[in-house]
Formats: C-alpha cells, structure tokens, sequence
C-alpha cells in the first residue's frame, strides 16, 4: 500500500494506551526542552502538548498499521529517524493534524522533506480519537505538493482526500 490505496480508519485508544502516550510524551518534552515557536504549539499552548499529540497520533497510526513506534528519548530530537517501523520493514512517519474539517491536509517544511519513504497522516481529536488514512510513498506524495502559505511561511502540501478509493 504505497500509494494511498485503502480507506480512513477510526479509531479509538483505551485509557492505557493515552496514558502510556502520556507518559512517552512526558520524557520527550523534559529531555528536549521548550521548542521553537509553531503555529501548532501555539495551539496546543505547551511543548508537552505538542509532543503528546503527536505521540498519540503515532499510537492510533500503530493501532491500525501495527509496527513499532520510536520511543528513543533523544535532547536533540530523532533527527528525522521514522516514527513507526513495520513487520514488512517499511519506514513511516506519522504526521498528525488537529484540524477539525473534511479538507485535512499534510503540511511539510522545507527541511522535512527527502527525509523518509513513508508517509501517513492522523487526524486527531485529542485525547484518544482518530481518523488514520492509508499510508502513501514519498515518490507518490512528492509529484502531487503544492506550496501554499497559511500566514506563517509557505509549506508543502499534500491534500489526501483526493487520494484516498472510492
């Protein structure tokens, strides 16, 4: 399943699975310290929360998927190592939106790309629900970015629900 095929999935953690998010997340923002200032973070309000999302959507990602999530607590962060390692060896990462409507999107900076073959998108309503989409290849999800600005510089984007079966 490299370019897109599949469908959304829902999902739901248990209270362990949050917890053991939390706790992952927890690690992740005393060891890395406060982060630069995002767009996201400023939603979030904390770095924690920041680290907790995405450790969550890593989570619902592995709950469909299977594989292994990166747990490494590392203080310069995982230098763009994968998220989500899987049975058949492929390499993932787990991008994860809070954005609420039907038009999700996966956004990447500059410096983002090139960085891994595997890319699937959460989309995530914090603290334990999500719509996991199908996972699609760099190669597939390059020809189709656009660059688009959103008022805090411009990023890449690829638009998945226009890839997703029918």
């Amino acid at each position: 399943m490299t370019t897109g095929e599949g469908k959304m999935r829902f999902i739901q953690l248990t209270v362990p699975e949050v917890q053991f998010g939390m706790a992952v997340a927890t690690q992740r923002d005393a060891c890395k310290g406060s982060m630069r200032e995002s767009r996201f973070n400023k939603k979030l309000a904390t770095s924690f929360g920041v680290h907790f999302a995405g450790v969550i959507g890593e989570l619902c990602f592995r709950k469909v998927y299977g594989g292994r999530i990166n747990t490494e607590i590392l203080p310069n962060g995982d230098n763009h190592s994968p998220d989500i390692l899987l049975a058949d060896g492929r390499a993932v990462e787990v991008k994860t939106s809070l954005f609420k409507g039907p038009d999700v999107e996966l956004k990447f900076e500059e410096n983002e790309t090139g960085h891994f073959k595997f890319c699937s998108l959460v989309q995530l309503s914090l603290p334990d629900t999500a719509t996991v989409f199908p996972i699609w290849s760099w190669e597939y999800i390059e020809k189709r970015l656009i660059k688009k600005s959103y008022g805090y510089g411009p990023r890449l984007v690829f638009q998945p629900t226009k890839h997703l079966d029918k």
